[in-house]
């Protein structure tokens, strides 16, 4: 292969400059092949093919350095996994505390002295108080978020459910031994008639409690007679932290003709625990308490009908607009209540805006608005 050409003329190779010579050797030393002109040619070839040698390999050495560097990387820092951020909780949209917004059930409790403790009352998501003959009340208990293997004692419905419950939509409604009219109106007002008098499966006697104290009512079984029922929906409360102002509140008394409902504070529960009279409603299950107080003022009429002892049966007006007392966080606010129509949820306005609840159960006490709450502060 040519590779150049010396100055003394002619040409030389790489195979030329690398080729070995042979030596002479004696007297100790060695004579290189060659002298003269010969000796002074070799040396130029030497030079010049040493030189060639360091071109070709410091250009090869570019061009590795340049395929090195030029070359996009193929490795590189580690990609982090991102770590996924956890679905939120469901939150029951009735009560504001976690749990599923699951099908409606309510449930018509005894509320008399022979009542308490009341079974399966913790878990409801609303408890509404109403007023009945006699002056005496009942408990309307709704149920979606958390359902208890059993709630006792079930007793009759009134005309007042009838207007109170559809807005909760067509919702299954157990109770017991009503009049054929309340059937009636509880079919035309929408809701789904579970009670002991149309079928005894979901009901039993309860041994260790005097009739009609004693009948208890199965959640799931009520709901699957139901077909599912309906899942909750917004009926007009809404959840969060407490507006500024409000008074100082340590309980709350509704005195109805015939019975005395307290809800008294407990600073370190944060909470209201319920009394009627003198006696606190306590169970296995827990002291039955509210995180939300509602005193809803109602104009409170008759049906018409008397009860087996001659007392006329009273309605709790619910749709229409009024006042009322929020508790909750140990203070109390009033606030304005309106509901344009049966199938309407019920808004609850403090200086003009939706007043937040504090989650967890609610109580709602429907009270005659003639009559007034007493409200303590100490």
């Amino acid at each position: 292969m040519r590779a150049g050409s010396n100055p003394a003329g002619g040409t030389f190779s790489l195979s030329d400059s690398f080729a070995v010579r042979p030596r002479i050797v004696g007297h100790n030393r060695s004579i290189p092949y060659g002298s003269g002109v010969n000796r002074s040619r070799n040396r130029t070839r030497a030079i010049l093919s040493l030189g060639l040698v360091s071109l070709l390999c410091t250009g090869l050495a570019a061009c590795g350095s340049s395929s090195d560097t030029g070359a996009p990387s193929t490795t590189g820092s580690p990609t982090a996994t991102p770590i996924p951020t956890p679905a939120p909780l469901p939150v029951s949209v009735l009560s504001g505390r976690p749990g599923t917004n699951g099908p409606v059930l309510a449930l018509k409790i005894d509320n008399t002295a022979r009542a308490l403790p009341h079974i399966g009352l913790t878990d409801a998501d609303i408890v509404y108080v109403q007023q009945v003959e006699g002056g005496l009340t009942r408990l309307a208990a709704i149920y979606s978020s958390n359902l208890p293997s059993r709630v006792a004692p079930i007793r009759s419905a009134r005309e007042t459910d009838a207007e109170l419950l559809p807005m909760y939509g067509e919702i299954a409604f157990g109770f017991s031994g009503s009049v054929a009219g309340v059937h009636r109106l509880v079919t035309r007002a929408g809701l789904v008639d579970v009670s002991a008098d149309r079928g005894p499966r979901g009901y039993t006697r309860l041994g260790n409690r005097p009739a009609p104290y004693n009948e208890a009512a199965a959640p799931e079984t009520l709901i699957d007679r139901a077909d599912g029922s309906v899942p909750a929906r917004d009926v007009g409360f809404r959840f969060g932290t407490a507006p500024t102002g409000g008074t100082r509140a340590v309980s709350v008394t509704a005195i109805y003709p015939a019975a005395r409902i307290s809800m008294r504070y407990n600073a370190a529960t944060n909470a209201w625990a319920y009394w009627l009279g003198s006696k606190q409603d306590r169970s296995s299950q827990g002291v039955v308490a509210a995180s939300t107080v509602i005193v809803q003022s109602v104009r409170l009429t008759t049906t018409g009908r008397d009860d087996v002892a001659g007392n006329p049966v009273p309605l709790s007006r619910t749709v229409g607009s009024g006042k009322a007392t929020v508790l909750r966080d140990g203070r109390s606010w009033p606030v304005t209540w309106s509901r344009k129509s049966v199938g309407s949820p019920t808004r609850w306005t403090y200086q003009g805006r939706d007043f937040p609840m504090k989650a967890g159960q609610l109580w709602v006490l429907l009270l005659d608005s003639r009559k007034t709450a007493t409200i303590a502060a100490k």
